[in-house]
């Protein structure tokens, strides 16, 4: 008889259950990170370490009511969505497939439009000029879609404004398990965003559906496996690893040190690891010290706010710079994951500056270095 074999994709989700929903974080701490497993079971999916979890949200009830109250409306509208041609009730399609936390310009343009109060249309149309993408931005990040149609008061029926609103897309998480260690679930570590403007607490759609909305003991969380594009262990098990890994960036690092476990690697490890304070926000320690204790791994800490300056993953790399050097000379794989805009670029910086400092070379003969390391496939990246 033939093994059916399921296609789990974005179009065709898998329905997850959560089974364990816990804090990495000090009751007293200043953020929320959520440590969050998910059943497979019965599913036939399977993952590599490196690769990501996507998982599709429902936007909070309680901002869909805020949007239907903004335009009058009661959810029980019927609307076609413009993409697919589908029909749903209005609450259905605020709830599962449309985007109510980023308003689009085009919504924001045709407000402009009709908006008859002058100093809100000078607002707006400012805010629209294609110099003004700062504004735009900022505008972006401090309004939802729902106080946008209360603040502006221009009203839109169902189908009108859903033909304006961006769709609501999955969100990629870093798995922080192996399926060789813990089979048929998926380990993700989940940093709640949230935050305050406009006298209102804005929170990020995923996070909090995945960490508060979403029941638990439920197959009710739509997901898939996005496959890493090679952010993924050596071969050959002897190879050290150098991992660079600040705030939940450390998730799938995780991963493959119970892989390189499981697998019976040979190779050395060194994790990097940064976040706020060791008393609050040290993710997984135990995990980590229990590693160290055998021998296994080596961990270096950046606390950013346990001393006056603050102390970052890069510069303890620097701190360490003869030794990465000489990991790398010995045929070390690095990797980096975690924040793209400001972490991944002062990392490579201090990666090049070690290779000028400890290899003796110049400017030139640091990039060359860092590009053939590249071309290797021995540094690898994993940014958002």
């Amino acid at each position: 008889m033939n093994q059916i074999i399921h296609t789990y994709n974005k179009t065709n989700p898998f329905l997850a259950t959560i089974t364990e929903r816990y804090s990495l974080c000090h009751s007293e701490s200043d953020k929320s990170t959520i440590h969050i497993t998910l059943s497979l079971k019965g599913s036939g999916i399977t993952y590599q370490v490196g690769d990501s979890m996507a998982i599709h949200p429902l936007n909070n009830p309680e901002i869909v009511q805020r949007v239907l109250k903004a335009i009058n409306a009661t959810g029980h509208e019927i609307i076609t969505s413009k993409r697919t041609e589908e029909s749903f009730s209005l609450y259905d399609y605020l709830t599962k497939k449309a985007n109510l936390s980023s308003i689009p310009r085009k919504l924001i343009s045709e407000i402009s439009e009709r908006q008859t109060n002058q100093t809100k249309k000078e607002r707006l149309q400012f805010i629209l000029e294609e110099s003004q993408k700062e504004a735009f931005k900022e505008y972006q990040a401090t309004h939802e879609v729902w106080d946008m149609l209360e603040n502006e008061e221009i009203k839109f029926d169902p189908q009108e404004l859903c033909n304006l609103l961006m769709p609501l897309l999955p969100r990629f998480y870093s798995i922080a398990s192996a399926m060789s260690t813990v089979g048929e679930e998926v380990h993700l570590t989940v940093a709640e965003l949230s935050y305050e403007a406009g006298g209102y607490v804005r929170r990020g759609t995923c996070t909090h559906y995945l960490c508060h909305l979403a029941p638990m003991h439920e197959a009710i969380v739509p997901i898939y496996i996005q496959p890493s594009n090679g952010f993924n262990l050596p071969d050959e098990g002897d190879h050290p690893i150098i991992m660079i890994g600040p705030g939940t960036g450390v998730a799938p690092f995780r991963a493959f040190m119970q892989e390189r476990q499981t697998r019976g690697h040979k190779g050395f490890n060194w994790l990097f690891f940064g976040e706020r304070k060791r008393a609050h926000h040290y993710y997984y320690e135990d995990y980590w010290q229990d590693l160290v204790q055998k021998n296994i791994l080596r961990v270096d800490t950046a606390f950013s706010r346990d001393q006056e300056h603050k102390i970052y993953v890069q510069h303890r790399l620097v701190e360490f710079g003869d030794e990465i050097f000489a990991w790398l000379e010995k045929g070390a794989y690095l990797y980096v994951c975690g924040d793209a805009q400001r972490m991944a670029k002062d990392v490579d910086m201090a990666l090049h500056s070690i290779v000028q400092s400890h290899g003796q070379r110049d400017e030139q003969g640091a990039k060359e270095y860092i590009k053939k390391l590249k071309q290797e496939k021995r540094y690898l990246r994993d940014v958002y």
